[in-house]
């Protein structure tokens, strides 16, 4: 006949079950008490790095007592934006664009929908553009087409009601190079690969390479 032994372990892991259940059903049962209004739809704008100038769009939907939320960010800017004002006033380059698309999830930290938060986010940058080269009295014309993409993680907060402020910051696992190689083709028909050198050519500050995330929000929940 067999007999059967328990450890502490398997009583462990069957309490952190029964409780994980309980708090389940807890916040099923019993919704957050709260003297506020809860608006889950939030549109509005975010200025900083690496958004520069772009909307924003989050939803706070009904999981774990409002707390959980879904956001996305995009931006494109044309060349005469973010590049410095040497650059842009010189024929070099003739255009240059840039785009940056994220998404990822909030979690409202003390306050169902508002207050502090913390999130994760996959976001995706792309440059594109075009620049003349004289190589030896060569001219030729370099196309640039650059993609980069990051997991990050953030701390923000949300604060106001109708009209809302949204002060954001974090750290991107994948920075920006410095630096990225392009093509260049020349009117023979050749070709020849150079360097574009971002801390050069964009009027921004070091925190691009980095990987340091900052930017400020506003806009408007219903």
């Amino acid at each position: 006949m067999k007999v059967f032994t328990t450890t502490p372990l398997f009583f462990l892991v069957l309490a952190i079950l029964l409780l994980n259940t309980g708090f389940t059903q807890a916040q099923e049962q019993l919704p957050e008490q709260r003297d506020y209004k809860v608006r889950p739809i939030r549109l509005g704008v975010k200025i900083g790095f690496p958004n520069m100038v772009g909307g924003n769009a989050e939803y706070v939907t009904p999981l774990l007592n409002d707390r959980l939320s879904v956001s996305v960010d995009y931006s494109t800017i044309e060349s005469d934006w973010f590049l410095s004002e040497e650059e842009s006033g010189d024929t070099e380059t003739t255009d240059l664009s840039y785009s940056y698309i994220e998404g990822g999830i909030n979690y409202y930290i003390f306050k169902a929908g508002k207050g502090l938060y913390a999130g994760v986010s996959y976001g995706r940058m792309k440059f594109e553009g075009q620049t003349d080269v004289n190589n030896d009295g060569m001219e030729g014309t370099g196309n640039i087409d650059y993609n980069h993409s990051s997991f990050n993680i953030k701390l923000g907060a949300k604060l106001g009601g109708l009209f809302y402020f949204r002060p954001e910051i974090g750290y991107a696992f994948s920075s920006l190079p410095k630096t990225i190689d392009y093509q260049v083709r020349y009117p023979d028909g050749t070709t020849e690969t150079d360097i574009y050198d971002f801390e050069d050519q964009l009027a921004s500050a070091d925190i691009l390479f980095k990987g340091l995330i900052a930017n400020i929000g506003f806009g408007f929940s219903f």
